[in-house]
């Protein structure tokens, strides 16, 4: 099956994420055994920061595979009905991203000029809107997901 657009997106920025970590940790290493000149103490605020952002840009793509529920194997050992089941975890997805999509709103309102202690040009802001994009994204997958599980219990269509 070919890979749509979000697929692709989502996986680049994962890499993408990823990579800045791994150079980021080679620097820290060779830090310690080599000794840079320079001061590095803005690399653990990075390594940090792009971790939970690498965190957040995979909640929807984990989502929109059904990766992002560990209980699923064993709930559909227990009943055949999981989309009953899972109904109940998309309405609590839905209300959850909607309450952080508006505290990102609300934080980056408040402090999104502030830049980060070591990293001064990177403000805050702008990982707030990584925050509200990602759940944003994450609301979106679930309604589609609601809306064909519907379609099944209705004996509509097949997910």
């Amino acid at each position: 099956m070919a890979q749509d657009w979000f697929d692709k997106l989502s996986i680049a920025v994962g890499v993408s994420l990823l990579g800045i970590i791994l150079l980021v940790g080679i620097i820290q290493i060779l830090n310690r055994y080599v000794g840079i000149p320079i001061n590095l103490n803005w690399t653990f605020e990075v390594a940090r920061t792009f971790l939970a952002f690498l965190t957040l840009a995979g909640l929807p793509y984990l989502f929109k595979h059904d990766s992002d529920i560990s209980f699923l194997p064993v709930l559909q050992r227990i009943t055949t009905r999981t989309d009953s089941f899972l109904l109940l975890r998309n309405v609590i997805l839905l209300a959850f991203s909607v309450i952080m999509v508006w505290s990102s709103y609300l934080a980056n309102n408040v402090t999104g000029d502030v830049g980060l202690p070591m990293i001064g040009w990177f403000k805050v802001g702008w990982g707030f809107m990584f925050l509200g994009l990602s759940f944003a994204l994450l609301f979106v997958y679930v309604l589609i997901d609601t809306r064909d599980r519907l379609k099944v219990i209705k004996g509509e269509a097949n997910v």
